[in-house]
C-alpha cells in the first residue's frame, strides 16, 4: 500500500525537505511507502534548492500522466484540524480524479493529526516550549501559543483546545499564557481568531513581560514559522526594544507526531483486514 502525505505546499525549500525527512522515517517504520506531496505550490520550487529533486504537489499530480498510471490514492494529511484544503479541496480533486475511470479508481483521505481526547499533539507543544524555556535561558516567561489565523470556527477550535490543555501543563514554569492568531481577516464574525500576537505582545510588554515565548502552532517551516518567516517579522520591533523572545520549534519534527501519523496508517490497514 502507498500513501501520500499532504500538506499546504510551500515554496521555501526548508518546508519540502522536512516533509520529505517525515515520509521517508513513516516508509520505515510503517514498512509501506509514503510519498511527500503539497496541497499546491511545492512543485515551482528551483530543483536546485532541493538536492536536485524536483517537488511535488497534488495539484500538479492530479493533471500529469503519472496519475493514470494508479488507480488508489490514500491521503494521510499533514494537517492539524479540519481546513478547507482537506474537506474541500482535495475530496473535489480527488473525486474528479477518480471520476475519469470511476469504476476502477478509489481514494481515501484519513483524518487530520488533531482528535478529541488525543493529548500528543498538547505533549509535543508543551514539550517544545519548555525546550525553547531551557535554551533561552527564561524564568517564568510569558508564553503565546500561535497559529495563523483561520475564517473556520472548528479548526480555531483545534487551537483553543490544545491551548486550554497545554496552559495546564505548563502552568507552574510561567507568568502568563494566551492562544492568539498571526493574522485575521477584519469581519467582526471572525473575532474569534483574538488576540493577534502583535497586539498581545504589545500588552505583555507594557505590563513589564520581558521574557516572551513564542510557542509555534505550526508544523512545518514555511514562510510564516521559517527562521525569516512572518512571525520572526512581528517579534523584531519588540527585541530591538530589549525583550527577550524565543520561538519554539515547529511541531513537524516531533516524534508524536510521527507516532500520530504511524497510527493513522496502521489503523486505515487494519480496516481493510475487516473488510
Amino acid at each position: 500500500m502507498e500513501y501520500f502525505l499532504i500538506d499546504n505546499g510551500s515554496l521555501r525549500p526548508g518546508s519540502v525537505l522536512q516533509m520529505r525527512k517525515i515520509a521517508q522515517e513513516l516508509s520505515q517504520s510503517s514498512g509501506h511507502r509514503v510519498r511527500p506531496f503539497g496541497l499546491m505550490h511545492s512543485h515551482k520550487i528551483d530543483p536546485n534548492r532541493l538536492d536536485g529533486e524536483p517537488g511535488v504537489s497534488m495539484q500538479e499530480f492530479l493533471s500529469s500522466p503519472q496519475a493514470d498510471t494508479i488507480d488508489e490514492i490514500r491521503a494521510l494529511p499533514f494537517f492539524l484540524g479540519p481546513s478547507l484544503a482537506i474537506t474541500d479541496w482535495l475530496p473535489e480533486n480527488l473525486q474528479l480524479w477518480k471520476d475519469k475511470q470511476a469504476e476502477t479508481r478509489k481514494f481515501r483521505i484519513l483524518k487530520p493529526l488533531y482528535q478529541p481526547g488525543d493529548d500528543r499533539l498538547v505533549r509535543a507543544i508543551s514539550e517544545l516550549c519548555h525546550r525553547a524555556v531551557i535554551r533561552a535561558g527564561f524564568t517564568l516567561p510569558y508564553v503565546a501559543l500561535v497559529d495563523h489565523g483561520t475564517p473556520l470556527p472548528e479548526v480555531n477550535q483545534v487551537r483553543e483546545n490544545v491551548g486550554s490543555e497545554m496552559e495546564k501543563m505548563i502552568s507552574s514554569v510561567v507568568s502568563g499564557f494566551s492562544t492568539c492568531a498571526m493574522e485575521r481577516r477584519p469581519d467582526p464574525q471572525y473575532d474569534f481568531n483574538d488576540p493577534l500576537l502583535e497586539n498581545l505582545l504589545s500588552r505583555w510588554v507594557a505590563d513589564g513581560a520581558r521574557e516572551i515565548v513564542v510557542s509555534q502552532f505550526f508544523l512545518l517551516p514555511g514562510r510564516h514559522a521559517g527562521p525569516d518567516g512572518d512571525l520572526a517579522e512581528i517579534c523584531k520591533p519588540f527585541e530591538k526594544n530589549g525583550v527577550r523572545i524565543e520561538r519554539s520549534e515547529n511541531l513537524g519534527g516531533h516524534s508524536l507526531i510521527k507516532d500520530i501519523l504511524l497510527e493513522r496508517i496502521r489503523t486505515d490497514l487494519q480496516s481493510d483486514e475487516k473488510l
